[in-house]
């Protein structure tokens, strides 16, 4: 691997934005948009959310800069500009976009650049992680990791979920059948080495992770959405994937949230070394 171009590429209109990479590692980032441009009319679907996940961008940026900044290498990342009010990314087409031709379009476009982005990761190293980067307002302040199994679940006995029936539907299909520890589905899901453990580790309360397995039944969990079904090993391939939900406390502190960033990406970076490429140099 060398140094990639700080390359932008941007889709109809700069909805949507995507910043090339040169590493086995993918970021987007569906819900913190601005842009409320007149000629795309706001989804007028009924009870759907229309919230901004304010901050979103900024840390998706600070993780691409410290990680950098620690190997020479970039992540790749998609941003949609738009605010979820005009457009959701992590939804299908026609909830997305409300049947509105330029909506349709920047979901297109930045399904497409996530899909080029993996494509490009498996191509060239085989195999990868892609995170879905996403900001919550639940009353528990906590990072919530999505593997597409819910809360439910999650509160379900190690022997049942350990069951390959429920293989088959995690964002950690290739993962689980091929990681450098061959680590049980349970192990990669809340064990010592999982990714909620190696945050929990660094100071942030995670769920699940190894002192948190799973949310109480009272408390809301987000545990992935559309973007993290398509894009995962879910669908196929070997790019595995997780929803990151990040609390609205810690979005809201500034200096916090570019601290989250720089831990999220040193995670990261241990994470792929642990499971994915052993002699991983930097």
């Amino acid at each position: 691997m060398g140094q990639a171009p700080y390359n932008h590429v941007f889709g109809t209109k700069d909805y949507v934005e995507y910043v090339e990479g040169n590493m086995p590692f993918v970021i987007s980032i569906p819900h913190d948009g601005t842009l409320r441009p007149e000629d795309i009319p706001d989804r007028t679907c009924i009870g759907c959310s229309k919230n901004q996940d304010i901050y979103t961008i900024e840390i998706g940026k600070a993780i691409r800069e410290h990680i950098f900044k620690l190997t020479g290498f970039y992540p790749y990342l998609i941003i949609s500009h738009l605010h979820r009010a005009k457009l959701d990314p992590n939804r299908s087409i026609q909830e997305a976009a409300d049947k509105h031709e330029l909506a349709e379009i920047a979901w297109t476009e930045f399904h497409h650049f996530i899909d080029s982005a993996i494509t490009e990761v498996e191509q060239k190293f085989g195999k990868g992680l892609y995170i879905d980067l996403h900001g919550h307002r639940h009353k528990v302040d906590r990072v919530e990791l999505g593997y597409l199994v819910s809360g439910e679940e999650l509160r379900l006995p190690d022997e049942f979920l350990n069951d390959e029936s429920f293989h088959e539907y995690s964002s950690l299909k290739s993962l689980i059948s091929n990681n450098n520890k061959s680590y049980s589905y349970i192990a990669l899901l809340r064990g010592p080495e999982s990714f909620g453990a190696m945050l929990e580790n660094r100071g942030y309360t995670t769920v699940p992770s190894l002192n948190i397995p799973f949310p109480k039944e009272d408390e809301p969990f987000f545990s992935g959405g559309f973007n993290t079904e398509k894009h995962s090993s879910r669908s196929g391939g070997t790019v595995d994937g997780i929803q990151v939900e990040i609390g609205l406390e810690l979005r809201m502190e500034p200096v916090g949230r570019i601290e989250f960033a720089k831990t999220l990406s040193e995670v990261v970076l241990k994470y792929l070394k642990t499971y994915y490429f052993e002699n991983l140099t930097y």
